[in-house]
């Protein structure tokens, strides 16, 4: 069973709102500026919630922002968002072509959030899955053999298979902040991922981990 993992970016105007529910899906939804109501649960800036039924999306006033991560079928069309001062972009869309996620299988559906210091550098390492990254705050360089990136901006997404070996680092000028979705196997849950291949692993500082979601799921 072949699935992709679709990352979206949503926009609400002041006072915009959905004029109907997207499809029932395995999503996680974090709200990046603003408060949103979310089928009816008012949520602020820098909060998540997964939710596997339909969604319809409120503004509480101001513009706000929410990016959204699903597994869906490789050939589902994107599930954009229509409504009054709704604006909906897929950002991107990856098959998860490198883990076998059988029908019926239990799997990981994790939100975190990553933050380093200004001149970071992760060296080698790997995880034990895939996922779509987006930044938050700061530049960030990704270098490995599937999709490199360099400069990327805040509310730029990449994609890490997991198994493919990543180097990256953030800018001698100010520390980065991203969030990574990831389909992770089950006994990874409350853990953080990482296998370090050049030695011992950096030290983690105080606040550098932040766990939004961790929600296992059947495909």
């Amino acid at each position: 069973m072949s699935l992709a993992l679709n990352f979206y970016h949503d926009q609400l105007g002041e006072g915009g709102a959905t004029s109907s529910a997207v499809p029932q899906a395995h999503r996680i939804l974090y709200v990046r500026y603003g408060s949103v109501d979310i089928n009816g649960l008012m949520m602020g800036a820098d909060e998540a919630i997964y939710c596997d039924g339909p969604v319809t999306l409120r503004s509480s006033g101001a513009w706000c922002q929410i990016w959204r991560w699903e597994l869906a079928s490789p050939n589902t069309p994107a599930l954009l968002h229509a409504g009054s001062d709704v604006l909906s972009m897929l950002r991107m869309q990856r098959i998860i072509a490198n883990v076998s996620m059988l029908k019926g299988t239990q799997w990981l559906f994790r939100l975190d959030r990553i933050m380093t210091p200004a001149g970071g550098v992760a060296d080698r390492h790997q995880h034990p899955g895939p996922g779509a990254r987006c930044l938050v705050e700061g530049t960030f360089n990704v270098h490995q053999a599937g999709e490199s990136a360099r400069d990327l901006a805040p509310g730029d997404a990449w994609w890490e298979t997991g198994y493919d070996t990543v180097v990256a680092w953030s800018s001698e000028q100010m520390g980065a902040k991203f969030m990574r979705a990831m389909v992770l196997p089950v006994e990874w849950q409350g853990k953080v991922t990482g296998e370090w291949l050049s030695g011992t692993p950096p030290v983690r500082r105080p606040g550098s981990w932040k766990l939004y979601v961790d929600q296992i799921v059947t495909v």
